[in-house]
């Protein structure tokens, strides 16, 4: 371990700007703001702002990502890269536990005035990612095939899916750095995180051109221009703690892990994690159940269907975390209106547009299938994609809320209450209703358990939002009584 950080150390010191290159002109100063004196609104959008348009440009790359494959590998390529999704969801699952946890305890720590504690547990977190790097690296060389003939590939799927998430694990060692974006947006700086998403997305998209177009290596392209995206992301993200520019502060000395404060971190970023890793579960059963009815034209259509849900899906992801710092922060300064107005504001934003997501998907699905791949000879998968498509647009604004509603619970530390909520969607919902209506409905009934499970998860958020309220404001009521006599 001592050595790893070594190493580390020493490609910070080449990553560092000389002190002749950060002259008070040359540096770029991020804006901040203030986490307890703006209004919500002001912050909000700011937050959201970036973190959301980040998202979207990430989510932007991915859907071309799958319209590259679609018309350079066809369907047995879009197929191959729905079946290695699960494993990437789980990747950003571990970004999300260390990252999220470790962001909303920074800002946390930051609104108690506490800025040494918020460093110490950067040094914590990056002492994990090396650990946890070297793990999951060495663990998925040697079982990435196996794992995939375990979700049930096989045959020429099988050849093409392990192409790609060969290449996709090898870029492991840098992308779990990505956790490096929530510190950043913890400490008041949004949109750095953000330019670094439209950096890594033009890197993708021109690569994606290269490698499939000019080179022809295929399927192995698009995994070869993610890793190399990914990347250049982490690689400047180290770069911005080692330029001294970071509010919390990088010290070696404290690059080391101690279960004092690891354990909160990880606590705290549970939920999102496995809500990653339920919704990756998610996937495999569902990829199961499709097989068994749809064959690979089912798969494919699901390949499409999370190709065009990942724009609505990065909104509410983007919003959530954004909302974090907000409400983490207020929450340490004991500002709780604050927090709720945040809840409140995103709410409404992932409404109105999830709104619109629905009447896109409803009204132009075939347009929306003929992007990815052409109406010649694949009559079937446009019949299924539509399909699914129309009753998957019902879902999208009850997940919306009910992730933004599980970030909340997250950012206030009601950790059992977001663990739930992270599970219930995905998990406790979707599999037994998936399982019963594919039973009775075939192909159809998949399609329909997403509505189904995704508006009763988001009615049971609701309800716990309205519960914990009450229950605080009988606390603070009770608080205020005893403090007057």
């Amino acid at each position: 371990m001592s050595n790893l950080i070594h190493i580390f150390k020493n490609t910070i010191l080449f990553l560092k700007p000389k002190k002749n290159e950060v002259s008070e002109k040359s540096v770029v100063t991020e804006e901040k703001y203030s986490l307890i004196n703006d209004s919500i609104p002001k912050l909000l959008f700011a937050f959201v702002g970036p973190a959301v348009l980040g998202m979207l440009i990430n989510a932007l790359y991915n859907f071309v990502d799958r319209i590259f494959v679609g018309q350079y590998v066809g369907v047995e390529g879009l197929s191959a890269v729905t079946m290695v999704f699960p494993v990437t969801l789980f990747q950003f699952g571990l970004i999300l536990l260390f990252g999220s946890g470790s962001g909303i305890l920074i800002a946390k720590y930051l609104g108690e005035s506490q800025p040494e504690k918020a460093s110490t547990i950067l040094g914590n977190v990056i002492a994990c990612i090396f650990l946890v790097m070297l793990l999951f690296t060495g663990l998925g060389l040697i079982y990435y095939k196996p794992l995939l003939e375990l979700f049930g590939a096989s045959g020429t799927l099988l050849n093409l899916s392990a192409e790609y998430l060969l290449v996709i694990i090898l870029g492991f060692p840098l992308s779990f750095f990505l956790a490096l974006e929530f510190t950043c947006r913890a400490e008041g700086n949004p949109t750095f995180p953000a330019k670094l998403l439209v950096l890594s997305c033009v890197i993708n998209l021109c690569l994606d051109y290269v490698f499939m177009k000019i080179f022809n290596l295929g399927i192995r392209g698009a995994a070869l221009a993610t890793i190399i995206a990914q990347a250049t992301n982490a690689i400047l993200l180290i770069r911005y703690y080692a330029s001294g520019k970071s509010l919390v502060k990088l010290k070696w000395k404290q690059i080391r892990l101690q279960k004092s404060i690891i354990f909160p971190v990880l606590l705290v970023g549970l939920a999102p994690f496995l809500m990653d890793i339920a919704i990756s579960f998610q996937n495999v059963f569902a990829n199961s159940l499709l097989l068994n009815s749809g064959g690979t034209d089912g798969v494919a259509a699901m390949g499409i269907l999370f190709g065009v849900n990942v724009f609505f899906m990065m909104i509410a992801l983007g919003t959530g975390d954004a909302m974090q710092p907000i409400i983490s922060f207020n929450y340490g300064a004991n500002r709780f209106d604050r927090s709720r107005k945040t809840l409140e504001l995103a709410v409404k934003i992932v409404s109105i547009v999830t709104v619109f997501g629905f009447f896109i998907l409803e009204f132009f699905p075939t347009q929306i299938t003929s992007v990815f791949i052409e109406s010649n000879g694949n009559q079937n998968v446009f019949a299924i994609t539509k399909n699914a498509l129309q009753i998957f647009a019902i879902s999208i604004p009850f997940y919306a809320v009910q992730i933004i509603i599980t970030r909340y619970f997250q950012a206030i530390q009601k950790n059992k209450t977001a663990v739930f909520l992270a599970l219930l969607r995905p998990i406790i919902l979707f599999i037994p209703i998936a399982y019963l209506l594919n039973y009775n409905y075939g192909l159809t009934g998949i399609w329909i358990a997403f509505p189904i499970s995704d508006s009763i998860a988001a009615i049971v958020s609701l309800l716990l939002v309205k519960k914990y309220t009450v229950n605080a404001q009988t606390q603070i009521k009770k608080s205020l009584s005893i403090n007057s006599t």
